[in-house]
């Protein structure tokens, strides 16, 4: 890597820092502009170059060909995942864990962000697939068993919902003519 590159890594991963910091002092929009930035010093840098003419295809990608690069890109993703989690702008959550998915697409915090973003969406379905997949290596996570639980409460929603708004059509008493 030339001197050049290494002085935007470097850059890039002290701007990572400084948001971790203020991520820890919950001030979740500075530790936003500081992941920003670390963006977009890191974006473009690459371990390998090589990588960068094959087509990643997701289903063809062993763990050990991720590099540290894309694992470092896809952690800020997923940071940034959860500061827009803690600030409830759920499309964004889900937007960023895609964002860290595409860099690295074993990063497990990422997918359990993308699945509680997808909770808080609405699209239960597709976060209970997510959920399926991560507790196979933990089955007895607390975190997966409280969004489940968020899962039922947003079904109930659902079915209330569809209750109220078909609950008077057939009981109208009137036929439209």
């Amino acid at each position: 890597m030339s001197n050049e590159s290494e002085e935007k890594r470097a850059k890039g991963l002290e701007f990572k820092n400084v948001g971790n910091k203020h991520f820890k002092a919950g001030e979740f929009e500075q530790a936003l502009k500081q992941y920003y930035y670390a963006l977009l010093h890191l974006r473009g840098l690459n371990d390998n170059p090589m990588a960068l003419s094959k087509a990643k295809d997701p289903e063809d990608i062993k763990e050990e060909d991720v590099t540290e690069h894309d694992k470092e890109l896809s952690n800020i993703y997923s940071n940034m995942a959860m500061c827009q989690m803690r600030l409830a702008k759920y499309d964004r959550v889900i937007s960023n864990a895609n964002q860290a998915l595409k860099s690295n697409p074993f990063n497990k915090k990422a997918k359990f962000k993308l699945a509680q973003g997808l909770i808080r969406e609405g699209s239960v379905i597709r976060a209970a697939k997510i959920l399926d997949e991560l507790e196979k290596d933990s089955p007895d996570d607390p975190a997966f068993a409280a969004e489940r639980r968020n899962i039922a409460v947003k079904d109930k929603e659902a079915d209330a919902k569809q209750r109220k708004d078909l609950g008077g059509m057939f009981s109208r008493g009137t036929i439209e003519k």
